[in-house]
Order: C-alpha cells, then sequence, then structure tokens
C-alpha cells in the first residue's frame, strides 16, 4: 500500500521524454515516462496519474511586482496549512489565470460591481488574469488575507499508455502541448509546457499521485473483444490495454480506431501498433483528417465497419471512447446509433444505455 495520494504527493522524475511527432506537423505531442520507484505506487492499465504543474517564474516575478512584494514574505497556505514563503506559494498552490469575484468585489470598480454586471465581470474575468487585475487595481489589503482569496492550482490528469505487467515502477504519458489566447495574451497550456519543456530530466520532482479510474478497464475474460476509440492523445489508454493484452496473452480480438491530421507526422506508436498488426494481434482503421481533400474522422471508419461492429456488440465486445468530449464523443455516438439502427431492429438508445448498465460502453473523454 503506497504512502502517497492527494495530500502527500509523490515527487517523480522524467526518465524518458521525445516528440512523438515527425518533422513537418503542426502538433507538438509527447511522449514522457516518469519513474515511480520508491512509491509504492501500483496501478492498473486505464487508470490515470494526477500532476501538480508549477507556475513559470516569468509569471510569479510578475505578479510579485504587481504586488510590490518581493517574495520572501512568509505566509500560511490556507488549505494546507503549510508556512512557505511567498514566492513558493504562487509558484506550486495559486491558479494564476482566474480571478475570484471576492477580489472583484474588494476592487470597488461600480462596473463590476452591479447587480446587473454579470456579463461585464464575466468578461473582465475571461479576458485577465491576476496579474492584470493587481496592475490596475493595487490592493492594500493584509497578505495572509490576500492569499486566502486566490484559487487553488489544480492538478492535471494523464491517461497512462503503459501497462504494469510491462512497466510495474514507471508510467507513459502522452502530452499534446498547447496554446491559447487569454485577453490580449498568449498563453500555453501549463501541465504541457511544465512537463514537456520547463522540467528538468531525471532531476525535477514531479509531484504526482495516482488516479485509479472507477470504470475503465480492461474485461476480466481476455477473450472477450474490444474496440476502442481514441484519436490524438486518446490513444493513450490503449497503448497499456494492448501491452496488457499481450502479457495476458489475451485470445479476444483487439481492435483500435485512430485517428490525427496527417499519418506521415502525427501517426503516434506507429512502429509499435504496426508490429501488433503484422503479428495479427490487432485491428487498425486509421482516419488522418488532412491526408485527402474531404475531412475524415474516426467516426467515418466506424461507420464504413459497421455490419461487424454490430456482429461484436451483439456477441459481448466491450467499446471504449477516449478523447475529445465536445466533438468527437458525440460524433462516435451518433456513428454508433447509425450502425444499430441500420443492422439490427433494437432502439439505439436503449441498446447503449443498456451497453453502460452492463458496463460493456465505456467512456473516458474530457
Amino acid at each position: 500500500m503506497t504512502e502517497y495520494n492527494k495530500e502527500n504527493l509523490f515527487p517523480a522524475r522524467i526518465t524518458e521524454r521525445y516528440l512523438l511527432n515527425k518533422e513537418g506537423s503542426s502538433k507538438k505531442t509527447y511522449h514522457i515516462t516518469l519513474d515511480l520507484t520508491g512509491s509504492n505506487i501500483t496501478y492498473r492499465a486505464g487508470d490515470a496519474i494526477a500532476i501538480f504543474p508549477e507556475n513559470l517564474p516569468e509569471d510569479v516575478n510578475a505578479l510579485l511586482e504587481a504586488l510590490d512584494m518581493c517574495g520572501n514574505e512568509e505566509v500560511t497556505d490556507p488549505r494546507s496549512g503549510g508556512i512557505m514563503t511567498l514566492e513558493h506559494f504562487l509558484k506550486t498552490k495559486v491558479n494564476l489565470i482566474r480571478i475570484p469575484v471576492p477580489l472583484l468585489k474588494q476592487a470597488g470598480d461600480p462596473k463590476l460591481l452591479e447587480n446587473e454586471a454579470k456579463e461585464a465581470r464575466a468578461q473582465f474575468i475571461a479576458s485577465h488574469d491576476l496579474i492584470d487585475f493587481f496592475q490596475m487595481h493595487p490592493t492594500d489589503l493584509p497578505l495572509q488575507e490576500l492569499i486566502s482569496y486566490f484559487a487553488p492550482l489544480l492538478p492535471r490528469f494523464y491517461s497512462i499508455a503503459s501497462s504494469p505487467a510491462v512497466s510495474p515502477d514507471a508510467v507513459d504519458l502522452l502530452v499534446a502541448t498547447f496554446s491559447y489566447k487569454h485577453g490580449k495574451k498568449e498563453k500555453r497550456g501549463l501541465g504541457p509546457h511544465y512537463l514537456c519543456d520547463t522540467a528538468a530530466m531525471h532531476t525535477t520532482p514531479i509531484h504526482s499521485y495516482l488516479h485509479p479510474t472507477p470504470h475503465f478497464l480492461l474485461p476480466e475474460d481476455p477473450a472477450t473483444p474490444i474496440i476502442m476509440i481514441g484519436p490524438g492523445t486518446g490513444v493513450a489508454p490503449y497503448r497499456a490495454f494492448l501491452q496488457e493484452r499481450e502479457a495476458q496473452k489475451a485470445t479476444g480480438e483487439n481492435w483500435l480506431f485512430f485517428g490525427e491530421r496527417n499519418q506521415a507526422t502525427d501517426y503516434y506508436y506507429e512502429a509499435y501498433l504496426e508490429s501488433l498488426k503484422k503479428k495479427d494481434f490487432l485491428s487498425l482503421d486509421l482516419a488522418f483528417s488532412r491526408d485527402q481533400k474531404e475531412k475524415l474522422y474516426v467516426q467515418h471508419r466506424l461507420l464504413e465497419q459497421g455490419d461487424k461492429i454490430w456482429s461484436l456488440l451483439s456477441s459481448g465486445a466491450h467499446l471504449y471512447v477516449c478523447g475529445d468530449a465536445r466533438h468527437m464523443a458525440k460524433d462516435v455516438t451518433s456513428a454508433l446509433h447509425s450502425i444499430i439502427e441500420t443492422h439490427s431492429s433494437e432502439d439505439p438508445k436503449i441498446f447503449l444505455k443498456n451497453l453502460r448498465k452492463e458496463k460493456r460502453f465505456l467512456l473516458d473523454v474530457y
């Protein structure tokens, strides 16, 4: 039993990190290995790891300047009760993007305080960060009271891309970097930037804990067929599943639907997946959206294989969907409805609802 959890984080180290995309890709997605030696953490294929990133030093320094503080001031973390310097607190404990509403009220800006100013407050918060806020609204609140209003820095969750049968003392992760606009500022995704760029190999402690899945697990019987749908980084848990099924010498069919932008540059774990295909251990359907004029996605590949999908589902297969919740998961569910309507007399809603009850239709979407 491990002593490490959400309240007592394990300082993992990065032992491997490399770019999965090839030259010419419009993306940067990394394979990262975290060493868990000494943690006694035991995980299952399908579990996730939670990681607390650190804020960028330049952002911390900018906020200290806006607060007219040097950073050596001693503060007590309002949540843990731990005593630390203000600089360390801002670096490791605070969401520097989010402006809590109580601070807006403290600022006393009448345009943001009126009852009907809800939309104005939302727009202000969406286009400013804490640095902007204190540059615009210097504060004379006592420091300890001030930090009690700050939103906490939350963990980032990553599906584990390895099986404990292959890698019991380490976990592999698949991490996509990204940037976004926040007001006038270009921001980098904090978790990916920390893991892929900022943290030093072998030395920077990556404060983490295991986040077990309540449901996204392989069937107990290795003879059960599995259908895995996971474009982009959604393929991560399926690499773990396939390593596990190999170790089990599973006889059930393994079928993966994977997609990305371009096959030449964005086919993650190509060598491994193609080797399994050659051994007839894996059926592969690929959808690279930008390799042809018409966009092609995993749901289109599903529809092409509708008769076989229905045959497997109606005979006990488990179906998994991992990745984007906003578009992909909805489009995949719509494709499944169409397949069930076309190839059976079942009501698609009722059939999929029953699959979920039987824990045979499992989603890990975000």
